[in-house]
C-alpha cells in the first residue's frame, strides 16, 4: 500500500490555464448533489423514474426516454475490476508511476473508468474488489478515485 495522504492527489491548479476540477457549487452545476454526496463518502448518480435507465455521469434528463423525472442512488458499496492497465509514463501532476487505471463494474450496470489509488499496482487484477476513495481537492472539493477493497 502506498503511504500518500489525500492532498498527494490535489492537482496543482497553477499548472493549467483551465481549472481541471469541475464547478461544484448550486449555482454554477446542476448535479451538484453529487459533490455533496461525495463529501459524505456516497458515490450517487440519477436514476430516471419513468424508465428506470440508470445514467453514469449523472443527468438532469434521461438519455433513453427524455425525462427529467430522476432521482439519486447510491451506487453500491464495491464494484469488480473488468479490465484494468498500468501507466508508467506521462502520469497526471499529483500521482507517481506506475498508476493503474480500471473499468470498473457495478452491480447496478454502471461501468466507470478511473485510476487506483493508495493501491499496490501489482496486486491489481481483474475481478477483484474495489471502493470509493474520496480525496479533498482545493476550494472545498472533492475528486472520487478508487483502492483496492
Amino acid at each position: 500500500m502506498n503511504s500518500k495522504s489525500n492532498m498527494d492527489y490535489v492537482i496543482d491548479h497553477n499548472v493549467y490555464v483551465c481549472d481541471p476540477v469541475p464547478q461544484q457549487s448550486p449555482d454554477q452545476n446542476m448535479v451538484y448533489p453529487f459533490y455533496d454526496h461525495l463529501r459524505e463518502n456516497r458515490l450517487t448518480t440519477t436514476e430516471c423514474q419513468d424508465c428506470g435507465q440508470i445514467t453514469w455521469p449523472p443527468k438532469i434528463v434521461c438519455n433513453e426516454c427524455m425525462s427529467d423525472n430522476l432521482k439519486w442512488i447510491d451506487f453500491p458499496p464495491t464494484g469488480k475490476i473488468y479490465a484494468f492497465t498500468i501507466q508508467e509514463a506521462g502520469i497526471p501532476p499529483g500521482f507517481e508511476a506506475p498508476l493503474a487505471f480500471a473499468l470498473i463494474d457495478f452491480d447496478n450496470g454502471v461501468r466507470i473508468i478511473s485510476a487506483l489509488v493508495d493501491t499496490d499496482v501489482t496486486k491489481v487484477t481483474v475481478g477483484a474488489s474495489v471502493a470509493l476513495k474520496v480525496v479533498e481537492a482545493p476550494r472545498d472539493r472533492v475528486l472520487f478515485f478508487f483502492t483496492l477493497a
